[in-house]
């Protein structure tokens, strides 16, 4: 059985993925992928990180939010088919830079985004993630009923045979060593042999420390309750269920145009009006656009909170509020930062918020309110690392219409120089938006 991907591609034919290409969930060990644009080959994992990196530096290409994608290499491979008959342009969101990726200053260097936005990743995305989920529910009922399970203790020379959930009852029990509730628990065969592997390593199996023998290890681990695995290491996510069930957010919705549409028997791909489809109300042409939402005066009519619901009218309001409720000085914490970084620094925190993370240590809540308790607790409304946030994709804003990115003050830093990212002014580039709008009203079909 085979399930589709829309294509955005009008006249091409439709792409299929098909379903029982990830049919479970590999522990992905030495697989060959191909770079989408060239003949570099990759080892994954050992080499996910560089061929991320490659893409970037070599092909200028960007993938959003890559660390939720399920099955990244079957994504890859995905993606890899589709480049080899079309360019970056028909598929990514294209943005322009004034540096090139090393950091050199270069004018109006182009850059692309694959990203969600595209009806056809975002298809990709919920289909792999859904894929994978089937693949760990089964696995998961395997190991509940499964009895053939033998395996010796981590700490003892025990040998437990029956149920999975024996073995980590045994851990708790006899050890104090807390895994996990079996039924919260997936693919526990390599769970396990990773910590053994740690701990064969005479290494911590919380903070990771490496101690000389065995004893002093079980001594540091029992006096300092590291008896159990760091939940901030995202390394240990594929092993808890419930991660395999986050959703996958719809894109926004663009808003349609209400011009009524051509007859049939025009042409497919005769050149948009751009005029036509974004004149002003005082325009002498017909136009039916809807400019209700736009915000006069320079300045959008509510700005929201980057921790909370609050919404001011005033951004030194909303900076007061932000001191007051949330004790981040806005301006102190981002006074070295020239203005694109303080874009990257509110989408960051945007996009941190709406997966319900915590941005200084990445903590995953299920729900909001939990969240709020441990950022105000730990005092962790602040805005991360700067690895975290300075990313190319944090260029694009993460919520629709956001105010706050509109009152953003440019800092001295901003002055024009070779180590600074610049996006190129929509005024300056008026014909490249045209070009834009043509093809997204023609691929997206609006």
């Amino acid at each position: 059985m085979e399930q589709t991907v829309g294509s955005g591609i009008v006249g091409e034919p439709v792409p299929t993925v098909r379903k029982n290409d990830a049919q479970i969930v590999k522990p992905t060990r030495n697989t060959a992928i191909k770079c989408l644009k060239c003949a570099k080959v990759f080892i994954f994992p050992a080499d996910r990180d560089d061929c991320l990196a490659h893409l970037y530096l070599e092909h200028r290409l960007v993938i959003a939010d890559v660390e939720d994608i399920a099955l990244l290499e079957d994504y890859l491979q995905y993606w890899e088919k589709e480049f080899q008959s079309h360019e970056f342009e028909q598929y990514c969101t294209t943005m322009f830079l004034d540096q090139l990726p090393d950091g050199t200053y270069s004018k109006n260097e182009k850059y692309y985004l694959l990203c969600d936005i595209l009806p056809q990743d975002f298809e990709l995305r919920k289909l792999l993630q859904k894929q994978r989920l089937t693949a760990a529910l089964e696995r998961h009922q395997f190991e509940l009923t499964d009895r053939s399970f033998s395996k010796e203790c981590l700490f003892c020379r025990t040998v437990i045979k029956g149920l999975r959930a024996d073995y980590l009852d045994h851990l708790f029990d006899r050890h104090f060593l807390l895994v996990g509730k079996p039924e919260k628990l997936v693919y526990v065969d390599e769970l396990l042999d990773q910590l053994e592997e740690n701990l064969n390593k005479l290494m911590c199996l919380y903070c990771e420390k490496i101690f000389k023998d065995r004893p002093t290890l079980k001594e540091h681990m029992r006096k300092k309750g590291h008896k159990r695995i760091n939940p901030n290491r995202r390394e240990y996510d594929k092993f808890f269920l419930i991660n395999y069930n986050r959703t996958v957010a719809a894109p926004a919705v663009r808003k349609q145009p209400r011009q009524k549409r051509k007859s049939q028997g025009a042409e497919e791909n005769a050149s948009v009006d751009f005029d036509k489809h974004f004149a002003r109300q005082d325009s002498d042409g017909d136009c039916d656009s809807d400019w209700s939402d736009w915000a006069g005066d320079g300045e959008p009519h509510a700005i929201k909170c980057l921790y909370c619901a609050q919404e001011e009218t005033q951004f030194s309001t909303l900076k007061q509020h932000m001191l007051e409720e949330h004790r981040l000085d806005f301006d102190a914490v981002t006074s070295t930062l020239n203005f694109y970084q303080k874009i990257k620094v509110v989408n960051y925190v945007r996009r941190q918020l709406c997966l319900l993370r915590c941005m200084c240590c990445d903590l995953q809540f299920d729900e909001f309110e939990l969240l709020a308790e441990h950022m105000a607790q730990e005092s962790h409304c602040g805005i991360g690392e700067r690895a975290s946030w300075d990313k190319p994709e944090f260029f694009f804003p993460y919520m629709d219409n956001d105010g706050l990115l509109c009152v953003l003050d440019d800092s001295a830093g901003d002055d024009l120089d070779a180590d600074v990212v610049r996006i190129i002014s929509e005024d300056s580039l008026a014909q490249i938006n045209k070009d834009a709008e043509r093809l997204s009203l023609e691929n997206f079909k609006l």
